[in-house]
C-alpha cells in the first residue's frame, strides 16, 4: 500500500482510474473547452468529493463554521439594508417630486409666503407641509407621524390613494377640506389600534389632546408607505389648530419649471424673509443615510469577523487533504497529471466548501434575521434616525455581496494549501513509505512577517478616514489579525520547547509528549490557534471598549445630564424639540415659590455642512453652579467663566471631529431669524446620539440675537441633604395639579438610568455576534484536534501496543488541546488590548466622532476568559473519543 493513512489508494487501483482523467481525447463532436470542463468535474468528483464522503464529520464541521459566519454576515447586512431602505423610501415619499424646499433652520416658515411663490415665474407648483409625531391618548400607545398639507395644492408633488375596500367612496378625502378635525390613516396604523372609518379617536401632541374622525384609510402606496404605513394625513388648517402652529408651516416644497435658471433661483431667494433658505429636498435623507451607512459598515466589519474565523477552518481541512494525500498527489503527477490541475482541484475544494456553507447559511439566516432585524432597526432609531421596519426587503446586491465574500474567503483559505499540492514532485511516488505530512516550515520566517504586520498597525491607523469611513483603521485591524496569526507557529514552538521539560517532571510523560508534538506540529496546527486568537481578541477588545464606553457615558450622565427633574412638552424629544413650552407655562415656573434653581434651555436641531447637530442655549450660570461639562480641550477654570460670560461657544468632541472645527475657529449658524457667529472656546465630551452639540449662554443669546421660547426645564434642589425623591414627587404633583397631563416629566435618576439602559441594549447585537465568533473558533479547535488524531492514528495505536494506556493517550490529547487553547488565549489577550486601542481611538472616532476614557473591566475578563478556556477544551472531547474508534490491530497491519 502506498502511504500510511487511509486516505491513500493502492497502486493496483491506479488502473481503475478512467483514462480520460489524464489523457482527455479531443473529438470533432465535442468542444475542447466543454470536454476539459467535463473532465475536470469528473476528476474532482473522483478525487475530492470521494474523499469528503469518506470523512463526513470533518467536512460537516467546516461547513457549519462557514455557514454560521456567512449567516451572521448576511443577516446583519440584510437587516441594515432593510432599515436603510425603509428610511430612504419614507424620505423620498415625503419629499415627493419637489425640486427645492423652503425652510427656516430651527424655526418655521410664514404661511403667507405661499401665494407669492405660486405667482413666481419659476415656480410650477408649491405646497406647504407640516409634520409632527403624535400618539393616541392611551398608556400603551406609540408615536406615529402626522402630515398636514393642502390636498389640492399638494396633488402635483405627492401621491396617495384612498382604499375603496374600507367601505366608503374614494371622494371621502374631500371631508378633510369640509370638516375640521378629520384625518386619513395608513392601513398598518388602523390595524395596530383597530380603527375603522368614521371612528373618533383621542390623539395627543405637545399642544393639546383632541378627538379626530377617521374619514378613510390609505392604500399601501405613495404616502401610505411612509414609516411602514404608521401615518395620518390631515388638512393644513386642522393640523395648525391641533398643534397650535397658526400662520406657520414647517416647509414649502417647490416644483420648478423645466427652464428655471440660476438667475431666477437667485431672484426667488432674494424675495424671502430673513432666515428662510432654499435647500435640497434630499438634504435630510443624505445626512440620515450617511449615519446609517457608518453604522452599517462597523457592524458589517464585526460580522465579517465570524466569516474570517471560519476561513481558518477551510484552510485547516484543505491543508490536511493536501498533506495527508501527498503520496497520491505524487502518483498522479507521475502518471501525467499537471501541477496546474492539482492546484485548481484544491482551490475548487475551498470553493465547494464556500458554496455549500453559504447554502447552509440560508436557513440559519432566516432564523437569525428575525432577531437582528428588530435589534438593528431599534438601534438605528435610538442612535441616528427614526425608522419603522415591518418587512424584510431582499436585496439582490446584499445577497451577492454575501455570496462573493463567502466564496472569496474560502478561495483565499485554500490558496496556500493548493500551492503546496502543486509543488509535490513526481519522484515521491517511488518512496516506499510516506507519512503524508509535509515538513514544517521554519516558524521564524512567518514570525518576522507577523511582526512586520503588527509594526505597520500604528502608522496605518494614524491615517485619516474618508467621508466617515475609517478604512485605514479597518486595514490596520486586518493586519493585526494576520500578524498574530503568523506569529502563532513560532509561539507554539516556543511554548512546547519551554514547557515540555517542566511538564515532564511535574505532570508526566503525557504532557511532555503533547508539548513535543505541539512544538513540531508546524503551520497547520497553528491555524486553529489563529482562529482562537482572532475570536479571543475580538472578545477582549469589545469587553474593554464597551466597559470604557459605558463608564465614560456614566460619568457624563452624572456630570452633565444632572438635575433632579426634567420637564418639556409632550413628545418633544421625538419631534426634535420643535414645540417649545407655551409662554404662560414658562411664566408660571418663573414665579414658582420653591427652594430650587431652574435651568431653562432651548434646543435647535440644525445642520453644519450637511452634518446634523444640536444647538443648545441654556442658563450656564445656574447650570454650572450645580453641574459641569465633561471637559476635553480647554482648562475648566479658564474656559468655564468665559462660557458663562458669553464670549464663545463650547462644542462637543463629535461636532469637532466631524466638522473640523476646534478651539480658535469661528462657529456660524442660522438660527430662526438670527445669524450666529461666535468663536469656539471649548471642546467637551458629549454622547447624545443624533449628531454633535454646540452650547451657548441663554442670557447672552437673548442680548445679542433674539429671545427664544424655552424647549424645557431642569430643576436642582438647593438643599442636597433632604429626601430628594420625595421632594421631586411633591413637585411633580404640584405641576400636574396646575397643568394636568400637558407636560412630560422625568426624574434625573430615571433619565440617567434610561440612558444607560439604551446603551446596554445598543450593544446587545454586538454580544450575539461575538458569541457566534467564539463558537466558530471552538469548531476550529475541534477540527484541528480531530485532524491531529486521525493523521496520527497509527502512531497512537503504536504507543498503545508498546504499553501506553488508553487514559495516558487521552490525557496526551487533552494536553495538546490545553497547549492550543493557552496559546490562543494568551496571544488573543495581547492582540485584544491592541485592538481595543484601535476601536476606541481610531474606528469610533472616525465613524461616529467620539472617543472615551480607556478602562479595563478586569473582573469581567477574569470571569469570562476561563469560560472560553473550558468551552475550547470541551471541543477536544470529540477528538478524544476518536482515538480508538477502530481496533489497533486493524490500523497497524499492512494492507
Amino acid at each position: 500500500m502506498f502511504g500510511s493513512t487511509d486516505l491513500s489508494f493502492p497502486a493496483s487501483k491506479l488502473s481503475s482510474i478512467p483514462a480520460f482523467c489524464f489523457y482527455p481525447q479531443q473529438t470533432q463532436q465535442t468542444n475542447p473547452i466543454v470536454q476539459q470542463l467535463i473532465f475536470f468535474i469528473k476528476f474532482f468528483a473522483w478525487f475530492s468529493l470521494r474523499n469528503m464522503r469518506k470523512h463526513p464529520v470533518r467536512a460537516l464541521t467546516v461547513l457549519l463554521g462557514i455557514a454560521l459566519g456567512a449567516a451572521v454576515f448576511t443577516s446583519v447586512r440584510l437587516s441594515i439594508h432593510a432599515s436603510l431602505d425603509s428610511f430612504s423610501r419614507s424620505m423620498d415619499l415625503i419629499a415627493g417630486k419637489s425640486d427645492r424646499v423652503l425652510s427656516r433652520p430651527g424655526g418655521r416658515v410664514p404661511e403667507q409666503l405661499l401665494p407669492g411663490l405660486l405667482r413666481h415665474r419659476s415656480v410650477r407648483h408649491a405646497s406647504a407641509v407640516l409634520s409632527t409625531y403624535i400618539r393616541p391618548a392611551r398608556n400603551d400607545s406609540e408615536p406615529f407621524l402626522m402630515i398636514g398639507f393642502d390636498p389640492i395644492l399638494d396633488r402635483h408633488l405627492r401621491s396617495w390613494q384612498i382604499d375603496d375596500r374600507t367601505g366608503g367612496p374614494t371622494e371621502d378625502w374631500l371631508d378633510l377640506l369640509k370638516d375640521p378635525y378629520t384625518m386619513i390613516v395608513g392601513q398598518p396604523l388602523a390595524d395596530r389600534y383597530d380603527w375603522r372609518q368614521d371612528d373618533h379617536v383621542q390623539l395627543e401632541n405637545a399642544h393639546q389632546t383632541a378627538a379626530l374622525r377617521i374619514v378613510a384609510v390609505l392604500e399601501p402606496q405613495g404616502l401610505g408607505l411612509v414609516d411602514g404605513g404608521r401615518i395620518a394625513l390631515t388638512d393644513i388648517a386642522t393640523f395648525q389648530e391641533f398643534t397650535g402652529t397658526h400662520g406657520t408651516v414647517d416647509r414649502i416644497d417647490l416644483l420648478l419649471r423645466p427652464d428655471t435658471s440660476e438667475r431666477q433661483l437667485a431672484e426667488l431667494s432674494s424675495m424671502l424673509p430673513e432666515g428662510v433658505v432654499i435647500g435640497s429636498p434630499s438634504a435630510s435623507k443624505d445626512s440620515g443615510r450617511g449615519m446609517i451607512r457608518a453604522y452599517q459598515l462597523n457592524l458589517s466589519i464585526l460580522s465579517f469577523a465570524s466569516l474570517f474565523v471560519g476561513m481558518f477552518l477551510v484552510y485547516s481541512l484543505v491543508a490536511l487533504n493536501a498533506a495527508s494525500r501527498r503520496h497520491e498527489l505524487a502518483v498522479l503527477r507521475s502518471t501525467g497529471a499537471s501541477a496546474e490541475l492539482l492546484f485548481v482541484v484544491f482551490l475548487a475544494e475551498g470553493a465547494v466548501f464556500g458554496l455549500a456553507g453559504w447554502l447552509m447559511a440560508i436557513p440559519i439566516s432566516s432564523v437569525l434575521i428575525k432577531y437582528l432585524l428588530h435589534g438593528v432597526s431599534q438601534t438605528i432609531s435610538t442612535l441616528f434616525v427614526r425608522v419603522q421596519v415591518d418587512t424584510l426587503s431582499l436585496s439582490i446586491w446584499e445577497i451577492a455581496v454575501s455570496f462573493a465574500a463567502t466564496i472569496c474567503i474560502s478561495l483565499l483559505a485554500a490558496l496556500q494549501p493548493a500551492r503546496e499540492a502543486m509543488l509535490v514532485p513526481p519522484k515521491e511516488a517511488l518512496e516506499i513509505s510516506q507519512h503524508g505530512i509535509q515538513q514544517k516550515k521554519s516558524p521564524r520566517k512567518l514570525a518576522v512577517g507577523g511582526l512586520i504586520c503588527i509594526v505597520l498597525v500604528l502608522p496605518l491607523s494614524s491615517l485619516p478616514g474618508d467621508l466617515g469611513i475609517p478604512l485605514p483603521g479597518y486595514i490596520a485591524i486586518l493586519l493585526l489579525f494576520v500578524g498574530f496569526a503568523l506569529l502563532a507557529p513560532w509561539f507554539l514552538n516556543w511554548l512546547g520547547t519551554t514547557l515540555s521539560p517542566y511538564l515532564r517532571r511535574t505532570v508526566g510523560m503525557s504532557a511532555y509528549l503533547a508539548g513535543r508534538y505541539i512544538r513540531d506540529s508546524g503551520t497547520r496546527t497553528a491555524v486553529s490557534v489563529g482562529a482562537l486568537i482572532t475570536a479571543v481578541a475580538l472578545f477582549a477588545s469589545l469587553v474593554i471598549m464597551i466597559f470604557s464606553f459605558r463608564q465614560t457615558v456614566e460619568a457624563w450622565t452624572y456630570q452633565t445630564v444632572s438635575g433632579d427633574l426634567f420637564l418639556t412638552t409632550k413628545l418633544n424629544e421625538v419631534n426634535e424639540f420643535r414645540h417649545p413650552l407655551p409662554r404662560e407655562v414658562a411664566a408660571w415656573f418663573e414665579d414658582l415659590d420653591e427652594p430650587l434653581d431652574i435651568v431653562p434651555n432651548r434646543r435647535y436641531f440644525l445642520k453644519y455642512s450637511g452634518f446634523p447637530y444640536e444647538f443648545e442655549i441654556l442658563d450656564l450660570d445656574v447650570f454650572m453652579r450645580h453641574a459641569d461639562f465633561f471637559w476635553m480641550i480647554g482648562a475648566p477654570e479658564d474656559v468655564g467663566p468665559r462660557l458663562r460670560r458669553g464670549e464663545g461657544v463650547g462644542i462637543s468632541e463629535v461636532f469637532s471631529n466631524m466638522t473640523g472645527l476646534t478651539i480658535g475657529d469661528t462657529f456660524r449658524a442660522r438660527v430662526e431669524e438670527s445669524f450666529v457667529e461666535l468663536p469656539v472656546i471649548a471642546v467637551v465630551r458629549d454622547y447624545r446620539t443624533q449628531g454633535g452639540v454646540v452650547f451657548y449662554s441663554l442670557k447672552h443669546f437673548e442680548q445679542r440675537f433674539h429671545e427664544p421660547q424655552w424647549s424645557g426645564l431642569r430643576f436642582f434642589y438647593r438643599d442636597r441633604n433632604q429626601d430628594l425623591d420625595r421632594a421631586v414627587s411633591n413637585l411633580r404633583k404640584k405641576i400636574i395639579e396646575r397643568w394636568g397631563g400637558a407636560l412630560e416629566m422625568i426624574s434625573g435618576r430615571d433619565l440617567r438610568s434610561g440612558i444607560l439602559r439604551v446603551f446596554d441594549e445598543t450593544f446587545a447585537i454586538t454580544t450575539v455576534l461575538l458569541l457566534i465568533a467564539l463558537v466558530i473558533a471552538a469548531l476550529g479547535i475541534t477540527t484541528t484536534l480531530t485532524v491531529m488524531v486521525l493523521e496520527r492514528s497509527r502512531q497512537l495505536n503504536t504507543l498503545f501496543a508498546v504499553g501506553a494506556s488508553f487514559g495516558q493517550i487521552r490525557k496526551m490529547i487533552f494536553w495538546e488541546a490545553t497547549f492550543l487553547v493557552a496559546a490562543g488565549e494568551i496571544a488573543g489577550i495581547v492582540c485584544g488590548f491592541i485592538l481595543s486601542y484601535l476601536l476606541v481611538y481610531v474606528v469610533n472616532r472616525q465613524s461616529f466622532g467620539w472617543t472615551f476614557l480607556y478602562g479595563v473591566d478586569w473582573g469581567a475578563l477574569a470571569l469570562s476568559l476561563p469560560l472560553i478556556v473550558i468551552t475550547a477544551l470541551a471541543a477536544a472531547i470529540p477528538a478524544i473519543r476518536l482515538v480508538f474508534l477502530e481496533p489497533p490491530a486493524t490500523l497497524l497491519r499492512e494492507r
